[in-house]
């Protein structure tokens, strides 16, 4: 391992750690640092990367080498700290520099973690379970779309419907000018399908072969294209005729189409194809509704700074995902979004993904959940074996690019939420209905009886009794029982228990094509994924004290390497 690291848990969920970067380390980027400046540098006599070393370090001084060194590598020694030590910190660390020589380097960080939560029950817990039972329609629904493959298009003498084929020509001005390019002949369209406007499909549904019809389409100012954005384009269509689509009959033909050898073979292959994929929906929402139950049972507050960087993720993630030319306000604006409306719908997912997690990593923690490299490396080779991938080449990259400490952590993860999942008692919908009813009679009662008991300041104090001479006391005064008893708030006891409560169903995020919520690693984590450093936050150069930054200025004798 090229660092050695030490946790210390420090107050208010900081954590110290203490990295040493032992000799052999040092002297490998030492000597990378040496190729890189002797790369740049020109000098009379040399090629360009053919200065050697003792020239370099003669040009450039040790002090300046090292110091270079350490600008280099101190950011991915810190980031092979933190996979070594298993720990995600929230934002930027502060760092002070130790001694640090080339016989070896020693710094320390301090970082701000998540908090740790306080678990409930997550053993145990009784999770709605669906019966593995396809949906109604679905065999038919895809039966059709079989034949919708095989549809062929025919004339028909009637007006356009919603689902016809029209072919068209069409013309397009804006301000009373034509727009260049955007006039055709003979183009074919589906009334209704999800590459023509909706416009078009209003303007045309009830137009019969050689009608022409003219209608407006209004474009928004964010759409990308300038000639027509923010414009009113009145388009001129004239319709050359109208197709209905014909399906085929399900039959043995429309099955040999499609690459079986009968239509009764391409049922049971269907059948068979759904019977899967609805057990392995089920089984993901049971689950789910598993750790959801373990969350609701858990008690800590998620820190808005987390929320706000699994949010940048989800957004980045998404910018990547667009057309070119499109960037994520355009996309957001034609979603009909602003950027911070869009934050604002992705914040109770991007929390509640985080809140999984966490729990999940507790419970890891919790029940001393270890893997042995043993382990680690046989889930290395079992993953390379359904890659397709030589097993040794795959274990070599992995620990080449730091990945393992990362694999082995995901894998805690992995056996974490199999205990929950193991541990949990299925019940039925109906079941789990009749819980959740019980559970709101329960706590209704629970606040109905607390409103009605009287605090204990309602009864008479004993000095007011009276006496055996009947002494009339100071009853005027008005006891301050009178005021509104604070037993009117809703106590805890209205909070559904985590085993009673019905999950909510796993969302995936939507509008800004909310990726689904990082899962608590319930599927397993391929080691062909891993072979990079996982978690790590910003590059801690940014949070140096005076003292981590030695020889910040470039020598005379350095300049030459530029």
């Amino acid at each position: 391992m090229p660092v050695v690291a030490e946790v210390t848990k420090l107050e208010d969920d900081r954590v110290r750690i203490d990295v040493k970067i032992p000799e052999d380390e040092v002297r490998k980027e030492f000597d990378r640092t040496v190729r890189e400046v002797s790369g740049r540098m020109r000098l009379p006599g040399f090629r360009p990367g053919k200065v050697p070393t003792n020239v370099v370090i003669q040009r450039v001084g040790r002090e300046g080498i090292f110091a270079q060194t350490l600008d280099r590598a101190l950011n991915d020694w810190y980031r092979l700290a933190l996979v070594s030590a298993a720990i995600d910190p929230i934002g930027d660390p502060e760092v002070d520099l130790g001694e640090s020589t080339e016989q070896g380097v020693e710094f320390s960080v301090t970082l701000q973690v998540p908090p740790t939560p306080v678990l409930g029950e997550y053993t145990g817990l009784e999770v709605v379970r669906e019966p593995d039972e396809i949906p109604e329609g679905a065999i038919q629904a895809e039966i059709d779309r079989v034949r919708e493959q095989g549809a062929r298009l025919e004339d028909v003498d009637r007006a356009a419907a919603a689902g016809d084929f029209a072919l068209i020509d069409y013309e397009a001005t804006a301000d009373g000018e034509p727009i260049e390019g955007a006039s055709t002949r003979g183009q074919l369209i589906e009334l209704g399908g999800e590459r023509i406007l909706p416009a078009f499909t209003e303007a045309l549904v009830g137009v019969s072969a050689g009608e022409t019809k003219t209608f407006p389409v209004e474009y928004p100012d964010e759409d990308t294209r300038d000639e027509i954005k923010g414009k009113t384009v009145e388009y001129i269509v004239t319709v050359q005729k109208v197709q209905g689509k014909v399906l085929p009959e399900v039959d043995d033909a429309l099955a040999e189409s499609v690459g079986f050898a009968s239509a009764a073979e391409m049922t049971t292959e269907i059948e068979e194809r759904l019977a899967t994929a609805t057990t392995r929906m089920v089984v993901e929402r049971y689950r789910r509704r598993a750790i959801d139950a373990a969350v609701a049972g858990a008690t800590f507050d998620v820190p808005g700074v987390m929320v706000d960087r699994r949010i940048d993720s989800i957004l980045h993630d998404t910018s990547h995902q667009l057309p070119q030319g499109v960037d994520l306000e355009q996309f957001l604006a034609m979603q009909g979004q602003t950027m911070q409306e869009a934050r604002d719908s992705l914040r109770a997912d991007a929390e509640l993904s985080i809140r999984r997690e966490m729990v999940v990593e507790a419970i890891a923690d919790a029940e001393n959940i270890q893997l042995t490299d043993d382990e680690v490396e046989a889930r290395v080779r079992t993953d390379a074996a359904d890659a397709g991938r030589d097993p040794d080449e795959l274990l070599k990259a992995l620990r080449a690019a730091g990945g393992w400490e990362s694999l082995r952590q995901d894998l805690r993860v992995e056996r974490a939420v199999d205990l929950v999942i193991d541990a949990a008692v299925a019940i039925t919908p109906e079941e789990g209905e009749k819980r959740e009813k019980a559970a709101e009679a329960k706590a209704a009662k629970a606040v109905a009886a607390a409103a009605e008991k009287k605090p204990a300041a309602d009864k008479k104090p004993a000095a007011e009794k009276k006496p055996a001479a009947e002494k009339k006391p100071a009853a005027a005064k008005k006891p301050a029982a009178e005021k509104k008893p604070a037993a009117a708030k809703k106590p805890a006891a209205e909070k559904k228990p985590a085993a009673e409560k019905k999950p909510a169903a796993a969302k995936k995020p939507a509008a800004a094509k909310k990726p689904a919520p990082a899962k608590p690693a319930a599927a397993k984590t391929p080691a062909a994924k891993k072979a990079a450093p996982a978690k790590g936050t910003g590059a801690i150069a940014a949070k140096k004290t005076a003292a981590t930054k030695p020889a910040a200025k470039k020598t005379a004798k350095e300049k030459d390497a530029g």
